[in-house]
């Protein structure tokens, strides 16, 4: 979670962000080898991480060390608060928690379209703060495409059961 809710912080955060959503995709890779399907999305939505991770700290270079005094209306800064508070983005106790627990393919789909979610809505709520930025523009179509790939291979490689499903 953002404490103190600045355009630095938030870039800082994302950056966070990026850096442990690929360590969880490395991980659940190099777990999920033998199923290839898995692996490629696994395996791609890591470097897709690593790259976002870059294109933040570029971010933070252009935009916010040339403008440190941005003000964020209050309101705007309690929103970017809600959002940076999803537990998935409390480290070792969030998205990167017993990874030990993580045995089925759906188990690591679940735990990836949970990530992309939290990361997605984050991101959105940054968007409002830079805006124009086409980087931070570009980062959520990727975000929403992350999502929609993770959700295909969820219902591709497992039957709908029903709306008690958690994803």
């Amino acid at each position: 979670m953002i404490e103190d809710v600045t355009a630095a912080s938030c870039v800082e955060f994302a950056t966070k962000v990026e850096e442990m959503g690929a360590t969880l995709y490395r991980s659940l890779a190099q777990k999920f080898s033998t199923d290839r399907e898995l692996g490629e999305l696994l395996e791609g939505l890591a470097r897709d991480e690593v790259q976002h991770g870059a294109l933040f700290r570029a971010l933070h270079d252009r935009s916010v060390s040339r403008s440190p005094g941005l003000k964020i209306p209050l309101e705007m800064a309690h929103y970017l608060r809600a959002m940076s508070m999803s537990e998935v983005f409390a480290g070792m106790k969030g998205l990167l928690a017993d990874l030990e627990a993580i045995r089925t393919r759906e188990d690591a789909l679940e735990r990836a379209l949970g990530f992309e979610k939290a990361t997605l809505g984050f991101f959105q709520a940054m968007r409002d703060v830079f805006e124009g930025d086409d980087v931070l523009m570009s980062l959520v179509a990727v975000e929403k495409s992350h999502v929609a790939k993770v959700m295909e291979l969820m219902l591709t490689g497992a039957k709908f059961r029903g709306l008690g499903d958690h994803f």
